[in-house]
């Protein structure tokens, strides 16, 4: 990413954040204010995909175009999330534990929404079994070439944190 458009996006995300307020001025203030943002925005993602698992199944077509809107906007703001985060030099895949239960359940939140959305908008599709086992093949080998990358960026970012020390 080029100085400028790193530049840029940090400005627009501190202006989004609404991070130059005089509020934050405070130290304890803007700590108590972090962790509810942290908290809320976490609330508001695991709301979202809920949802997304739940409308296609609850509410047909509608529901299903809906759950894809939610997890497209889920996807948009976790990654704008993250790269603000790696803007300001905080790399995620080395900072947190990747593992964990929450993240196994959020992993099928997302694989239950977005299989409900391809389920309901194209039921002809998806009634053929190959199909599912090529979804399932695809889903193994893709989260093994997930995993692998997470893995290596990992090991890549262990080393050059151990030589600037």
């Amino acid at each position: 990413m080029s100085a400028f458009i790193k530049a840029m996006f940090i400005k627009a995300m501190r202006f989004v954040g609404d991070l130059d307020d005089e509020f934050y001025d405070d130290e304890r203030q803007r700590d108590v204010w972090n962790e509810s943002s942290a908290i809320g925005f976490q609330l508001f993602y695991w709301s979202i995909l809920i949802a997304a698992a739940v409308l296609p199944w609850a509410s047909g077509q509608t529901g299903a175009w809906i759950g894809l809107g939610l997890l497209v906007a889920a996807t948009v703001v976790g990654c704008a999330t993250m790269g603000y985060s790696a803007a300001r030099g905080v790399n995620l895949y080395t900072a947190a534990r990747m593992g964990r239960v929450r993240g196994i359940v959020v992993g099928l939140l997302v694989a239950v929404g977005a299989i409900s959305v391809l389920v309901t908008l194209q039921p002809e599709v998806y009634s053929e079994p190959s199909t599912w086992v090529g979804g399932a093949v695809g889903g193994i080998v893709g989260g093994g070439a997930v995993g692998a990358a997470i893995w290596y960026m990992r090991r890549r970012n262990a080393r050059f944190e151990n030589e600037e020390v």
